[in-house]
């Protein structure tokens, strides 16, 4: 039965090839060609069946054996030639290898070695360019590839409108890209009448080609993670002037610029801070703790803003600054009529130890509108030095405490609390203000209360007239040591006050937090947060070896600023021998000259006296208050000699330098998403081409021309070889079959190659109604697996 099933099929395949040849011979008509193809495709289905005698034995085995031999037209490698085999294979692992590459650039910090060395180098932005052109050419590539797969199974799925067969054809072979197959696939899925049960391919040709379109803003979604930030980067050594050496004659390249108290300090310098909190829990005291702060030898202020890390030689100061109330003898208060305030007496500096002290206090200027500002009435006298001996309220941690030599600073804080000069007058009475001193008799508080490190003196039972004061003392001294100082984790801006619109002044907030406080008066954390280097403990602050020692010219220099003359400050202002006291107004006022002249008194500069005001009104603190200032000062009188240094030695700091670098995960996830998706759409394009095609390949160019050159495409082939395709495409339309869906189909046994097509239900219904009952049936055979035959009246 087998034999006589295969010499039949043999009869019939030779039937149709007679049919076929006098069909090529005949008039190219529409009908012919219906004909033509409804003759193949019987003989093809007859040549693939059985007899009927032996189709129930032979049926699934021969079903299995057609099968295995449609498979076995190609091989693997066949079907995708050499080019698209290593374009898969490459492109595949580049953008694997891509993938790995961007998340270690997000994921990995300084503490990567190979990280920090391109991130130093501001390598990273060049980087994800780079890779994202490797991105894009692999996923260009493996689209393309992707677009022939689909072009083929598209083909062998009769998903193709006639009119565009030759350029889908073609794309097996090769293309620009799946954005072309897209909209021929999108045309013929319209004009498919069970398109949505066939949208598997033209699914897989859309997603193909949303996921070319987003890589190709793979570069730019990368980048929109980068932000620019600091990075530590590495360390290097140099040699600069570090501090003052005094030669054979004790004498030092000092060169003095005048009074600081009256200069508006230039910039506010980063330093370098060692800091523990006061132990002492005194009702009647404020201190502000051991506070070490370190002026580092580096005159540019880009350099000092970009500084991570320092280690050599660099003079410290020790500002620790201890506020107790005062005991005073012998107080007066004296009125001038300019109007002017003036105290006098004795106070106890150290135990046992009474130094007089007279302090001018004008009162605050008006303005225009004649009100007076909200600031503190303050004066600051200085009252000398004092030795840092053992019964000191504080000691220099650079000297040992034996030591007889080593000076603080003493300065008695006054502020007028309560009282017009209206009120003043009238109880104390005028003062002979034209004396060089206080001339009249003055009058002594009715009493005294104690208020934490202030004493107020109240001058009426109701307390109208109050004048506070508040004995400061300074461990001020300082020494150049070898230190190691470090910064944190990103470069710092030099603070600098900022004008207030609604207030019309300026606001020193950020300089206050650099001197450590914050807008409520507490201390800021971290030295980082406040923009300045720590310095790391050493085991003794008293110099040793390696350090240079005590560097006093710092000392002089800021009591030669108070003083304003170049008499032996250090010499002249200790506290047994001081006759008159220095007093700067930190507040807005006029110093009058002429009223007691004797008094030696200066105003601050503006800035220093906003300073602080808003640093004492802040916290109420007026140790903290007089700590910052004498920052100031000390940074400008530092930077002011820089340039004079005479002692050069080895520096080693290590820079902050600006990159971009990830600091967010938002856009490399969504390219990493993108990347997934399209090589999971590639892996399931891969997966139903080489399950479902048959005839096609990939990079094939006569494959692709010789199995569509047949039926009516030959006939449009013919008539094309001296036409434009528009003129072609109007023919087409002229035709009824200008909607019909073609592709190719293996021909049974015969292997041979043949063109199949399924028209629009108009052109169907059209042609059933216009045919004979035979050609209905044939068909029918061919179609009606695509439309209801007993509605179109067959």
């Amino acid at each position: 039965m087998t034999i006589t099933a295969e010499n039949t099929a043999r009869s019939s395949d030779a039937e149709s090839d007679v049919v076929h040849d006098h069909l090529r011979r005949s008039s190219n008509t529409s009908s012919l060609h219906d004909l033509q193809m409804a003759i193949e495709d019987r003989d093809d289905e007859e040549a693939s069946e059985p007899s009927l005698s032996s189709k129930h034995v032979e049926k699934t085995h021969q079903g299995e054996q057609s099968q295995r031999s449609n498979r076995a037209i190609f091989s693997v490698f066949d079907r995708f030639g050499w080019l698209a085999t290593t374009i898969l294979i490459v492109t595949t692992l580049l953008i694997l290898g891509a993938i790995g590459f961007l998340w270690f650039l997000w994921v990995a910090d300084e503490r990567n070695k190979t990280w920090h060395a391109m991130a130093a180098r501001n390598w990273i932005t060049r980087a994800v360019t780079l890779t994202s052109v490797i991105v894009r050419t692999s996923i260009s590539l493996q689209a393309t590839t992707g677009t022939s797969l689909l072009a083929g199974l598209a083909l062998e799925n009769t998903q193709v409108l006639i009119l565009h067969i030759a350029s889908v054809s073609m794309m097996r072979n090769a293309n620009a890209g799946p954005n072309m197959l897209l909209w021929l696939i999108f045309k013929a899925f319209m004009k498919d009448v069970q398109r949505w049960r066939r949208s598997l391919v033209p699914i897989m040709v859309l997603l193909l080609a949303i996921v070319s379109l987003l890589t190709e803003f793979t570069s730019t979604t990368l980048l929109s993670d980068l932000k620019q930030t600091s990075l530590p980067g590495h360390l290097s050594s140099s040699t600069t002037t570090t501090n003052f050496v005094y030669d054979v004659n004790g004498t030092i390249p000092y060169l003095s610029r005048g009074t600081a108290w009256t200069k508006k300090p230039p910039y506010y310098p980063t330093f370098a801070e060692y800091h523990e909190d006061s132990t002492d829990v005194s009702a009647d005291a404020a201190d502000t703790g051991l506070t070490l702060r370190a002026f580092l030898p580096i005159q540019s202020q880009q350099q000092r803003s970009m500084l991570r890390d320092f280690s050599g030689r660099a003079t410290v100061i020790d500002l620790r600054v201890r506020c107790v109330r005062p005991q005073l003898t012998l107080e007066k208060a004296h009125y001038a009529a300019e109007p002017v305030l003036g105290l006098s007496g004795q106070i106890a500096t150290i135990p046992g130890q009474n130094t007089n002290f007279s302090s001018v206090l004008p009162f605050p200027l008006q303005a225009q509108d004649g009100t007076t500002s909200n600031q503190w009435q303050i004066g600051m006298t200085y009252l000398g030095q004092f030795p840092n001996s053992s019964f000191a309220p504080v000691v220099s941690e650079f000297q040992q405490t034996s030591s007889s030599s080593a000076y603080g600073m003493a300065f008695l804080v006054t502020n007028v609390t309560a009282g017009s000069p209206t009120e003043w007058r009238k109880v104390l009475g005028i003062d002979g203000g034209e004396f060089g001193t206080f001339g009249g008799t003055g009058a002594q508080p009715d009493a005294y209360r104690g208020r934490r490190e202030w004493a107020d003196l109240l001058f009426t039972n109701n307390e109208s007239l109050v004048i506070s004061a508040s004995l400061c003392y300074a461990s001020y001294d300082s020494a150049v040591l070898d230190i190691t100082a470090f910064g944190g984790e990103s470069n710092r801006t030099e603070p600098s006050p900022t004008y207030d619109v609604d207030s019309q002044s300026y606001d020193y907030a950020a300089v206050r937090r650099q001197l450590g406080q914050t807008s409520s008066g507490l201390q800021s954390p971290t030295a980082d947060d406040r923009g300045v280097l720590s310095i790391t403990k050493r085991n003794s602050w008293v110099p040793g070896s390696g350090d240079y020692g005590n560097s006093g010219w710092l000392l002089e220099a800021l009591a030669l600023t108070l003083n304003g003359d170049p008499a032996d400050a250090v010499n002249y202002y200790t506290a047994s021998t001081v006759s008159n006291n220095i007093t700067a107004y930190l507040y807005d006022a006029e110093s009058l000259p002429n009223v007691w002249p004797g008094e030696t008194r200066f105003s601050t500069d503006p800035s220093v006296t906003a300073l602080f005001q808003e640093t004492l009104q802040t916290n109420k603190n007026v140790a903290f208050a007089l700590q910052s200032i004498l920052t100031v000062f000390t940074g400008m009188a530092y930077y002011d000699q820089l340039e004079r240094f005479n002692s050069p030695n080895k520096i080693q700091t290590t820079p902050f330098i600006i990159i971009n670098r990830p600091q967010s995960t938002r856009g490399i996830v969504t390219v990493t998403i993108v990347l997934g998706v399209h090589l999971l759409l590639m892996s399931a394009i891969l997966h139903l081409f080489l399950s479902k095609a048959i005839l096609s390949t990939v990079g094939n160019a006569w494959q692709t021309l010789a199995q569509i050159m047949r039926g009516d495409v030959l006939e449009l082939v013919n008539m094309a070889a001296l036409a434009t395709d528009s003129a072609v495409e109007d023919k087409v339309k002229q035709e009824r079959w200008k909607h019909r869906l073609v592709g190719v189909r293996l021909c049974g046994r015969s292997r041979r190659v043949k063109l199949v097509h399924r028209d629009s239900p108009s052109g169907l219904a059209k042609m059933m109604k216009n045919a004979p009952p035979k050609r209905r049936r044939l068909i029918g055979r061919r179609h009606g697996s695509y439309i209801d035959l007993s509605k179109s009246g067959a």
